[in-house]
């Protein structure tokens, strides 16, 4: 490939707008369910019109509940393949918060949000990015959004 074209192709994919991925989305989209297809669909375009990334939390949170959830080791096994694909297929990222003091300030605006919740919000805010969750505490959080310059959104309104 010709440098010039290996630069274009890196160009355009950079101008993707980059989105941190709730837990919620990777689990709401492997169920056979209208909102499982609302995420699998979002998820789809992943690579295509959006850049994806996991935050550490989100990778730390999907994995807890796979294996504290799911009993069955061939499920477990297929959640887990479905993870490792996803992040293949759709060349999605990792985040690591640097700053804690983001989580922090995500749980003095809003002290109904979990600890979890809290540091998959400080990822997107310090990344920069949009937050894509199901989460009915995080959409449309204005006082976050607005206090921290964040967008959290619903996958239905990416698709």
């Amino acid at each position: 490939m010709k440098p010039q074209t290996k630069k274009k192709l890196i160009k355009r994919e950079l101008n993707k707008p980059l989105h941190h991925i709730d837990t919620c989305i990777i689990i709401e989209s492997a169920k056979k369910t209208k909102l499982g297809n609302i995420c699998k669909k979002y998820l789809n375009l992943i690579g295509y019109k959006y850049r994806g990334c996991f935050s550490l939390p989100v990778v730390g949170e999907y994995f807890i509940k796979v294996i504290t959830d799911v009993k069955e080791f061939i499920k477990q096994e297929q959640m887990f393949e479905y993870f490792r694909d996803l992040i293949k297929d759709k060349k999605i990222k990792f985040y690591v918060l640097k700053n804690i003091s983001l989580k922090i300030k995500v749980k003095e605006i809003d002290t109904r949000i979990k600890s979890t919740d809290a540091s998959i919000v400080a990822c997107a805010i310090e990344d920069k990015t949009i937050l894509v969750t199901l989460d009915k505490d995080l959409l449309h959080n204005e006082k976050i959004e607005d206090q921290c310059e964040v967008k959290i959104l619903h996958p239905r309104e990416l698709i």
